[in-house]
């Protein structure tokens, strides 16, 4: 279980909120953007408080910011689910932990990976769209734990982008796109490959990532990396 925490708190600072209140045990995370991971209520121990008055504590910051206050659940939680449940508020977005052994790691090199420490223009530009996402970029900016960043091309176009932390033993996957052009070409896997290889020479042991419970065929992607440990779930509770 203490290896759970671990994880969460490495879950956390690889996809940094721009702002962040604590109360008893709890952590409101504010950004905005596109993703309810940087704007939801965390549990941050197994000793954390109320999580109704948590939830009613942090609501007038989350109307102030135009944001639905949601609370995030890991399933090692049951207590504060159960609160939550009883209080009327309604399950989103199931997703999975899952985890995969870097020792001995040996995949097949690709000359189209461009791996740096900081994401390039072009892995900006393919992880926001031509739309753009200030919150998002302001985010990547806050990234404070070491961090590689990984761009497949092909023919001087981005096929596929993303990013793994290393904290310790462990190396987090995140923000993993293809662009809509290169979809289902295995471009996605070569970039998870590359990741993974580049935090095993580095002494990472384990590599984790999290994925929509529903993305089966992300989760089929997954596994034929290694990805073949389930950790736990989380999900969101959300006023009805």
């Amino acid at each position: 279980m203490s290896d759970f925490w671990t994880l969460e708190r490495i879950f956390r600072d690889a996809w940094p909120a721009l702002a962040e209140h604590e109360s008893d045990g709890w952590l409101a995370r504010l950004t905005g953007g596109d993703t309810r991971r940087p704007n939801a209520i965390n549990p941050l121990g197994p000793h954390a408080g109320d999580v109704l008055k948590a939830f009613e504590g942090f609501r007038s910051r989350y109307e102030q910011a135009g944001l639905r206050p949601i609370v995030r659940i890991p399933g090692f939680c049951a207590a504060a689910d159960a609160a939550l449940a009883a209080a009327g508020m309604k399950i989103e977005g199931t997703t999975q932990t899952i985890a995969a052994d870097l020792a001995g790691l040996s995949l097949a090199e690709d000359a189209g990976i461009e791996l740096s420490e900081r994401p390039s223009p072009d892995w900006i530009a393919a992880r926001v769209g031509p739309m753009g996402d200030p919150a998002t970029v302001a985010l990547l900016e806050r990234l404070f734990i070491p961090a590689i960043f990984a761009t497949v091309k092909r023919d001087g176009q981005v096929a596929a982008i993303g990013y793994i932390v290393i904290d310790e033993s462990f190396a987090v996957v995140e923000s993993i796109r293809t662009t809509p052009a290169f979809q289902r070409q295995g471009f996605g896997t070569i970039c998870v490959g590359a990741l993974m290889e580049a935090a095993a020479q580095v002494g990472a042991r384990t590599a984790c990532l999290q994925v929509d419970a529903a993305n089966t065929a992300g989760l089929a992607l997954y596994a034929r990396l290694g990805f073949d440990r389930h950790l736990y779930n989380y999900h969101y509770r959300v006023p009805a």
